[in-house]
């Protein structure tokens, strides 16, 4: 027999002990079933024995191996994990045990992917597995950040903490993408607009004008015949159409180098941060982003190395990441961190002067979180800058378009009239 020290969670509390157990898996079980999920357990003193069956005896220091899914899940809309994640802190807080938990959210989902996610986890848990390894077991729906903090709650007794940290942290990222959208949901609404009705201009009504004027036997003002060109080339099958298709393919061919390429990657990944409004607002999105999950991870005990590396994680352009590189490297060699961002020019200088501060004051956590929370307001001004220049440059396109091409159809009209 063995003795074993564990660690877990009976009901909604922290819980830790002691148990005599065969193994660590005869442990698992004991506490099992007293209704305790076990989030560490380690032998302290005498020698394992083999299972009944003859299988391997487990070793409690390991990661715990999940048995291969049948079914992958798909990636979750931030909208319903936020959700999740809030009933989720709510219910342990109020003292709901967590199996429980996990089983009335199971069938609170409305999304068959996410309910079989949820299903999945809560039998891992009952299987014995901890929160963050039955978490990670989907890193499709929950990114290292999402682990990398619920763990941090299991093993520090704070779980509720750190979930009500990634609810905010999820609803900021939520926010940012609502943001985004609704920035360029009208412009976009009005680029529609404009290239229908310039369509169907150059297909339906330029020919009955080109019919018209063809019958005048006078040679078309130059406007008006280049209209009638551009008409006719798409209405053409071989010009107009193999254009659209050839615009079509290139789009889709773009796509795949930039997602498959390395090296055309880092160049779109530049180039977008060079575009006027749009770059910018890149720019403050990720650095809002960059201090909000290093604040919250250095506020789990997570090591800066380790933060450095999941951030890098979370930030999907390559110029933030070959920069995070750079910026481990320094950390190992013993710099601080806010020279080391202040050597990278992606990062502005407001952004690691305020992290120096932090570091002379020795309060990093809420540096961070004052850093966040101030390019947050500036990525909201920047939206609204960008929806400024938008909205009337769409505006003022699709009137000369639209003027240039009633103009051009009248002015041999016009012609007519003076002649007469």
């Amino acid at each position: 027999m063995a003795i074993f020290q564990w660690k877990g969670i009976e009901g909604s509390q922290v819980a830790s002990g002691e148990i005599e157990a065969k193994n660590a898996d005869d442990a698992t079980g004991k506490l099992k079933g007293q209704k305790i999920i076990v989030t560490n357990i380690i032998l302290i003193s005498g020698t394992e024995e083999a299972s009944a069956d003859g299988e391997d005896v487990i070793d409690p220091t390991q990661p715990v191996k999940m048995k291969e899914k049948k079914h992958k899940a798909k990636a979750i809309k931030i909208k319903d994990l936020t959700v999740f994640t809030k009933k989720f802190a709510t219910m342990i807080q109020a003292g709901l045990p967590i199996l429980k938990t996990m089983k009335m959210l199971e069938s609170q989902q409305e999304d068959a992917n996410f309910r079989w996610v949820v299903k999945t986890l809560r039998e891992d848990v009952e299987s014995g597995s901890t929160l963050s390894e039955a978490f990670a077991e989907h890193p499709g729906v929950f990114d290292t950040v999402y682990i990398n903090l619920l763990k941090a709650g299991e093993t520090s007794g704070k779980l509720v903490t750190f979930l009500q940290k990634l609810v905010i942290q999820l609803e900021k990222a939520a926010g940012i993408q609502k943001k985004v959208k609704g920035a360029l949901r009208y412009p976009i609404i009005l680029l529609c607009v404009a290239l229908g009705v310039i369509i169907v201009m150059m297909v339906k009504v330029v020919p009955v004008f080109q019919n018209m004027f063809s019958s005048m036997g006078h040679d078309l003002p130059g406007p008006t015949q280049l209209i009638v060109n551009i008409s006719e080339f798409c209405r053409d099958p071989m010009k107009g159409g193999a254009l659209a298709i050839s615009l079509v393919v290139l789009y889709f061919f773009t796509k795949f180098m930039i997602r498959t390429n390395e090296a055309v990657r880092r160049k779109a990944d530049r180039i977008v941060l060079k575009i006027p409004i749009i770059g910018d607002i890149i720019q403050k999105s990720s650095l809002a982003k960059i201090a909000m999950v290093e604040g919250n991870l250095g506020a789990a005990g997570v090591s800066v190395i380790e933060s450095l590396d999941i951030v890098s994680k979370t930030i999907p352009n390559s110029v933030y990441t070959d920069a995070f590189e750079i910026i481990k490297d320094g950390v190992s060699s013993g710099n601080s961190i806010s020279s080391l961002y202040s050597t990278c020019d992606i990062f502005p200088p407001t952004f690691h002067q305020m992290l120096a501060v932090g570091e002379e004051t020795g309060n990093m956590d809420e540096m961070f979180e004052a850093t966040a929370l101030y390019y947050e307001e500036e990525f909201d001004m920047a939206v609204d800058r960008l929806t400024e220049a938008l909205e009337p440059i769409m505006i003022v396109f699709m009137g000369i378009t639209v003027g240039f091409i009633i103009v051009a159809m009248y002015m041999p009209i016009f012609q007519m009239g003076k002649m007469i």
